[in-house]
């Protein structure tokens, strides 16, 4: 390649083609609404905590999605705080969130593109694999889903927490090793998975020959501190969390490692993309043959007697990414509920993928030409595959619509669709929906409680009253439950059983403001 043409790249201006080219291809994610998956519950549903400031703080000590003091499993402050701007100053506006999360990808591809150039590739592999992440078909769940954005923000926060912890060794400024520190800690109270960052920092200074002893005392000690000050929070946040032990965790990991293979396939060929994945319904044949490209470009590797050892390992750090980043998704409190997949769940473990393949000895054999017309047409063609993804987020209908044709065994695909024809006043289809779910599932949470909303709302309040305790008798912690049955002994004047089950929704979600409303106008 024109190595002059190489030097007079800019780094402005690869965040400037980024940005237009992200921008061009999402445009039409501003127009979508929210799905009810999630999004419904963190910002329409907690729009009340959303809206107010100094709820900020409170964000630290509050699961997610608000479930108070029982069963509670995510603890992801910072992305609660991400939705409060737009609550505050734009309400329910889906337009506003739907902007916050192009301008994150648009972020989190920029980063993508200095982590690379910090790893010491030229900036025509860095430029190359920044703008397949932009388009790449498997992360448009990130961006066109407003609740995906949690795994951009995890992804700035760690990128630029790697870039610092490399900067700092390069150039030796405490105020590098500062922001990486600060930035990891960013990371933990954004997700989760940010827990295996110190691993990944270890293996990177191995590979790159920084100083372990300098690591063990610049880093090691304030990485201690924030898993501590992240788990102190944590146990705050959730006092009761949902409890597994560590054979249930290796057990649910072991048990979903078939889905290892189809989340790789959608990397290398992304044309089963689907809202809400489940292992029974995601085919297999395009892992297979992610799996052989990823031996191909190993075995070239090899083969190549000009490789450099480091080289090696490179790949085999991309593939530790791939896998320290991914598979703690497949870990499942619960083995009664079958596990869905999710896309954006890609977003970070991307990069590994990426990392093993820059190593390829492909860039340095193939002519410059055919590099080009190769990275051509995988950005043509992911980017139109992306742009028809975007479709299926339009809206509530269009979503639950494509999970539940793509994922027809998944219970809860086959019960949201039916919510959301509810929602639209088609009690018909609502009820045949939740038909099906309770088919592949007597136990899915909330079905009974829908249906009973269907009977309540055509006049037929005992069997309404029968379904909502059905729901209680096996997920009694749920708010709106008790809520709907409190707003059914209403209506059939059993003021005294209204006003308690009212109470109780209270006692569980402190902030339902439907039931606060109702037991004012009782008094």
């Amino acid at each position: 390649m024109d190595k002059t043409f190489i030097q007079k790249i800019k780094d402005k201006h690869v965040y400037i083609a980024l940005s237009i080219c992200g921008f061009l291809l999402y445009f039409r994610s501003l127009f979508s609404g929210f799905t009810y998956l999630d999004d419904n519950v963190l910002i329409l549903k907690n729009i009340d905590f959303l809206r107010y400031f100094y709820n900020i703080f409170g964000s630290f000590f509050t699961e997610v999605f608000h479930t108070f003091g029982h069963s509670a499993a995510y603890y992801r402050p910072l992305l609660t705080i991400s939705f409060m701007p737009e609550a505050m100053f734009f309400g329910t506006s889906p337009l506003a969130y739907h902007f916050v999360n192009i301008v994150l990808h648009l972020i989190a591809a920029s980063l993508v593109f200095k982590f690379f150039c910090k790893l010491n590739y030229s900036k025509i592999i860095a430029f190359v694999f920044s703008g397949i992440f932009l388009v790449h078909p498997a992360l448009a769940q990130a961006v066109a889903w407003v609740p995906g954005r949690n795994d951009s923000l995890l992804a700035i926060f760690a990128l630029s927490s790697l870039v610092f912890f490399i900067n700092f060794f390069r150039e030796q400024k405490r105020a590098y090793a500062v922001w990486s520190i600060i930035f990891f800690l960013s990371a933990l109270f954004t997700k989760e998975n940010a827990i295996v960052l110190p691993v990944i920092y270890l293996m990177l200074a191995l590979i790159s020959g920084f100083s372990i002893k300098k690591i063990i005392k610049e880093f090691a000690p304030w990485w201690a501190v924030c898993l501590a000050v992240w788990l102190a929070f944590r146990h705050m946040a959730l006092p009761n969390p949902v409890q597994f032990s560590l054979n249930e965790a290796f057990m649910s990991l072991f048990f979903n490692l078939p889905a290892l293979p189809q989340m790789l396939g959608k990397i290398f060929f992304p044309f089963n993309l689907s809202v809400f994945p489940i292992i029974k319904d995601t085919a297999f044949v395009f892992g297979a043959l992610a799996f052989l490209v990823l031996v191909f470009v190993a075995v070239l590797q090899t083969l190549d007697k000009s490789a450099l050892k480091k080289s090696h390992y490179m790949m085999a750090f991309g593939i530790a990414w791939f896998l320290l980043f991914l598979l703690p998704a497949f870990v499942r409190p619960s083995a009664d509920i079958v596990a869905d997949f999710l896309e954006h769940r890609l977003y970070l473990p991307l990069i590994g993928i990426f990392i093993f393949l820059a190593e390829s000895a492909m860039w340095k054999k193939l002519q410059a030409k055919y590099i080009i017309i190769f990275v051509f047409i995988v950005l043509a063609g992911f980017s139109v595959i992306n742009f028809m993804h975007q479709a299926n987020f339009y809206d509530k209908i269009s979503f639950w619509k494509n999970a539940a044709e793509n994922s027809p065994n998944s219970s809860l695909a086959q019960k949201n669709l039916g919510a959301m024809y509810y929602l639209d006043g088609d009690y018909d289809f609502a009820l045949q929906q939740y038909q099906k779910a309770l088919t592949l599932s007597q136990y899915e949470t909330m079905v009974h409680n829908n249906i009973g909303l269907v009977y309540a709302n055509t006049g037929r309040f005992e069997e309404a009253e029968q379904e909502y305790l059905e729901e209680l008798s096996f997920n009694p912690y749920y708010d709106d439950a008790h809520f709907n049955l409190g707003l059914l002994y209403y209506k059939m004047e059993r003021f005294e059983e209204a006003e308690q089950e009212w109470q109780k929704t209270l006692q569980i979600n402190p902030y339902h403001a439907g039931a606060e409303q109702a037991l004012n106008a009782l008094r």
